[in-house]
């Protein structure tokens, strides 16, 4: 089922009744690579699926319902989630293919593609509630290789070996004996991710493993990871993770 087509079904949702209780959440519950909810206006959960429950470093549901963001993520993290909240309410329109860091009660950290989409009232045309999915993004050379697509591989390897000097796409369709339209569609497919969030999640992951493993400056990782300054790493970096890179690193290696 497709993202759009889960709109249409949430959409037809009755938020006042017993229907938040139908199979719609079991079904979810047996995806362990996505995090599901639903959320009322004041981005409180009204549903959530075991995936999100245990990511939250929870055992039961009831320890997540009813809560906001603030209340169960670090602030950093929260405050963004919560901004995304208000600009569907805001604006009922869906927020799509938002590529976001994402960090675990046990210091796992992993990559997720993030769609909200409003809810509204059948009576008034009002946003009632907000649906959500995160699906995991795994980007890996291996992960490539596996889906027999050993074009993508040649793709990776470049992006990896010029973390500093990032090949253009249409480098990287060339590699790949591809245009880059079919480039694009190939990634999409295997991925999820455009070119350029596929290219900006393997320098943001050079970053991560520079702050977790090095006393390295902001400035010295910036430049390494292909970024014209401390400046503009850090803004690419917060906006992905909900985190300034030194918070994180602080974060990361236990650091005050």
């Amino acid at each position: 089922m497709s993202l759009d087509s889960l709109h249409g079904l949430f959409a037809h949702l009755d938020l006042r009744g017993a229907a938040l209780k139908l199979p719609l959440q079991e079904l979810f519950d047996d995806l362990p690579n996505v995090a599901f909810f639903i959320k009322d206006r004041a981005g409180r959960y009204l549903a959530v699926n075991r995936t999100l429950v245990e990511r939250c470093g929870f055992a039961d549901k009831t320890e997540v319902l009813g809560k906001r963001p603030s209340e169960l993520f670090p602030e950093p993290l929260a405050a963004l989630y919560e901004r995304q909240d208000e600009r569907v309410v805001q604006s009922g329109k869906a927020l799509r293919d938002q590529l976001e860091l994402h960090l675990y009660p046990d210091r796992r950290r992993g990559w997720c593609l993030t769609n909200k989409y409003p809810i509204t009232d059948a009576k008034t045309g009002a946003v009632a509630a907000i649906a959500g999915l995160s699906r995991d993004v795994e980007s890996s050379k291996r992960g490539a290789e596996s889906r027999g697509f050993p074009e993508l591989s040649r793709a990776l390897d470049a992006l990896q070996a010029r973390i500093a000097d990032p090949p253009s796409i249409e480098e990287l369709a060339a590699l790949c004996r591809l245009s880059p339209a079919k480039f694009s569609r190939l990634v999409h497919r295997v991925f999820g991710l455009t070119p350029r969030q596929l290219a900006l999640k393997v320098r943001l992951d050079e970053a991560l493993h520079l702050l977790a493993t090095t006393e390295s400056s902001l400035a010295d990782i910036a430049l390494r990871t292909g970024f014209c300054d401390q400046s503009a790493f850090t803004r690419h970096f917060r906006r992905l993770s909900g985190l300034p890179p030194g918070i994180f690193r602080a974060q990361t290696t236990g650091g005050h």
